[in-house]
C-alpha cells in the first residue's frame, strides 16, 4: 500500500512538472509566463512568449504570432514591428519600440510579431466572419483575414501619393483625418485589401461601383509595398471622392470594413467623383522601394505560439482551433499574394514536405517531450479576465510609447464601448467610426 501511494505521489509530481514546462504540440509551441503575464503593456507578454520559445527553438523565424489562453488586461490585437530594413514604404523612422529582436530571445533574425489575444474569441472555422455587426471593426472579417491584417501591418498601409504639380504628399488613400490611420480609405479601391478599403469598379458609363462581397487579400499596391510586384506590374488605384479636385480629397473616410453581405453601392459623377492614383504618383511621394521587388524576400518563416498562465495549459479544442488557423493562413497567404510569396508555419521551418505527418495532427491531450500528460481537462473553459499588475483594469489602454493601441475586443469578439482612437506610425489597428 505504501509503495502504491509513493508511486502515485511521484506521478502527480511528474505531471505537475510537465505542465509547467514549455512544449510543442505538432506545429504549435506552448509556453508559460509568470503570474502577472495577463497585465502590463502591449508587447510585454509577446516578448515573454518569445524568450520562452527561443529557449528550445532555433533562431530561424522571421515573424512570431502569439495567442493566449487568457484574456489580457489590454485585450487588443496589434502588429508589433521589431525592426525595419525597407525604405520607400513610409516606415523610415517608424515606431519599433517592440524591438530589438533580443527582447524576444532572437539573435537578430526576428523582424515582426503579431498579437492576437485570447484564442477563444475566434470561431473554429478560420474563414467564418468574426462579426457581422456593421459598426464592428471586424465587420465581415474572417479570422484568417484579421490575422493577415495584423501580420501585414509590418509593411502596410502608410502610403501617400503626389500628382504632378502637387506641392506636398497627399494622404487620401488612407482613412480618417489626413491619413493618420494606417489603413486603406473605405472609398479606395484596395483590392479589396486585408487592410480595409473596398473593391471599386469603373462601369465605363460615368458611374462606378463599390463591391463588398469579395474576400479580402493583398491588392497590387499592397504587393508592391511588400516587395512582391515591380512598379510596372501595379495597376492604378481607383479612388472615390466627394470633390472633382483630388487635391481636396485629403479627409479620409472611416477606415473600417463593411460586412461582405453589404449591397453594392453605385455612384454617378456629380454625386461622387472617381480618381485614379498611379504607382508613379506613389513613388513621386515615397521614393522607390528599397530593396526593389527583384531583390526583396518572397518567403518568411512564421512561428505560432500560445502562452498560458502558470500551471495552466491549453485545452485540446483550443489547440485544434489554432492549428486549423495556422494551416489555413499558410494556404491563404500564397493565394492572397497571387502566388508571389509564401510563408512556412511549421516549427522546423521546412514546408517542402507536403505529405501529412504525425506533426500535422493535434492530439487529444497536450504533450511534453513526447510524454503524455494524463490529466482530464474540461472541453471548453475560458478563464476570467485578468487584472493588471496592480489589480485594477486600466481606464485607457496605452502602448509602450504612450499611444492608444490596436483593436479592442471583448471575449466574444465584440467591440468594447466608446472606442475612438487615432493611430501613429506604429503598426496596428485602430477603431475609427
Amino acid at each position: 500500500m505504501r509503495c502504491h501511494v509513493s508511486l502515485l505521489l511521484v506521478s502527480i509530481f511528474i505531471v505537475s512538472l510537465l505542465q509547467a514546462q514549455n512544449y510543442d504540440v505538432g506545429n504549435i509551441a506552448v509556453v508559460h509566463g509568470g503570474a502577472n503575464i495577463a497585465g502590463g503593456l502591449i508587447g510585454v507578454q509577446e516578448q515573454v512568449a518569445g524568450t520562452e520559445f527561443y529557449k528550445t527553438h532555433a533562431d530561424i523565424y522571421d515573424f512570431m504570432v502569439v495567442f493566449t489562453t487568457f484574456t489580457p488586461s489590454m485585450n487588443m490585437q496589434q502588429g508589433l514591428p521589431i525592426q525595419y530594413t525597407v525604405k520607400g514604404i513610409n516606415r523610415e523612422g517608424a515606431f519599433t519600440g517592440y524591438g530589438p529582436a533580443s527582447k524576444w530571445g532572437s539573435a537578430g533574425r526576428l523582424i515582426g510579431g503579431t498579437r492576437m489575444c485570447h484564442i477563444d474569441q475566434y470561431p473554429d472555422n478560420p474563414d467564418q466572419a468574426i462579426s457581422n455587426n456593421p459598426i464592428s471593426p471586424f465587420a465581415g472579417m474572417s479570422t484568417v483575414e484579421l490575422l493577415a491584417h495584423e501580420f501585414s501591418h509590418y509593411w502596410l498601409m502608410a502610403m501617400d501619393f503626389k500628382k504632378e504639380g502637387m506641392s506636398e504628399n497627399h494622404t487620401g488613400l488612407r482613412g480618417w483625418e489626413d491619413g493618420a490611420n494606417q489603413h486603406w480609405n473605405s472609398y479606395a479601391g484596395s483590392g479589396p485589401s486585408a487592410m480595409y478599403g473596398s473593391h471599386v469598379v469603373d462601369n465605363g458609363d460615368g458611374s462606378f461601383t463599390q463591391v463588398f462581397s469579395l474576400p479580402r487579400k493583398y491588392g497590387h499596391l499592397d504587393q508592391y509595398v511588400m516587395g512582391l510586384r515591380a512598379p510596372e506590374e501595379v495597376d492604378p488605384t481607383l479612388f472615390i471622392c466627394s470633390s472633382s479636385d483630388i487635391e481636396q480629397c485629403r479627409e479620409g473616410s472611416p477606415a473600417i470594413p463593411a460586412p461582405k453581405t453589404s449591397p453594392d453601392k453605385t455612384y454617378t459623377s456629380g454625386e461622387m467623383y472617381l480618381h485614379s492614383v498611379t504607382i508613379d504618383d506613389v513613388i513621386r511621394a515615397m521614393g522607390p522601394r528599397i530593396p526593389a521587388a527583384a531583390d526583396a524576400p518572397k518567403h518568411w518563416n512564421v512561428a505560432f505560439v500560445i502562452i498560458n498562465l502558470p500551471g495552466q495549459d491549453p485545452f485540446p479544442n483550443q489547440l485544434e482551433r489554432l492549428d486549423t488557423l495556422r494551416i489555413r493562413f499558410q494556404e491563404w497567404f500564397e493565394w492572397a499574394t497571387d502566388g508571389r510569396a509564401t510563408i512556412c508555419t511549421e516549427l522546423d521551418g521546412d514546408c517542402s514536405n507536403t505529405e501529412p505527418t504525425d506533426d500535422d495532427v493535434v492530439p487529444d491531450e497536450s504533450v511534453t517531450d513526447d510524454v503524455a500528460v494524463d490529466t482530464e481537462l474540461p472541453d471548453d473553459t475560458i478563464p476570467d479576465d485578468q487584472p493588471t499588475d496592480n489589480g485594477e483594469q486600466p481606464d485607457t489602454a496605452v502602448t509602450d510609447n504612450g499611444e492608444t493601441p490596436d483593436t479592442a475586443v471583448t471575449d466574444n469578439g465584440g467591440v468594447t464601448d466608446d472606442v475612438m482612437v487615432e493611430e501613429s506610425n506604429a503598426c496596428g489597428c485602430t477603431l475609427v467610426f
